[in-house]
């Protein structure tokens, strides 16, 4: 998910929106990704998919929902589309 991740992030510098990659390869990635996502406020959401890789969330920090999945089989421009969507076509 790297690549996809960092272009669609640098395309949204400056912008509301917050890129947070959970890293699972190990003991120690768990507990800092559990941390962060205690820090965020997201637990719940982190607990739900804790472990499963492979897609991004797309997650509203005003009503604390999911508003949608991103699969790393999706490109760029699909994933812009739901962020621009979300943001209300910004």
């Amino acid at each position: 998910m790297g690549p996809i991740v960092e272009e669609v992030a640098a395309n949204y510098a400056g912008k509301s929106v917050q890129f947070v990659v959970f890293d699972f390869t190990s003991d120690d990635t768990k507990a800092a990704a559990l941390a962060k996502a205690k820090e965020l406020g997201v637990e719940g959401t982190y607990a739900e998919h804790a472990g499963t890789t492979g897609y991004a969330l797309l997650y509203d920090t005003r009503t604390q929902k999911v508003i949608t999945t991103l699969s790393a089989r999706q490109d760029v421009a699909a994933w812009e589309a739901e962020i621009d969507k979300a943001l209300g076509g910004a």
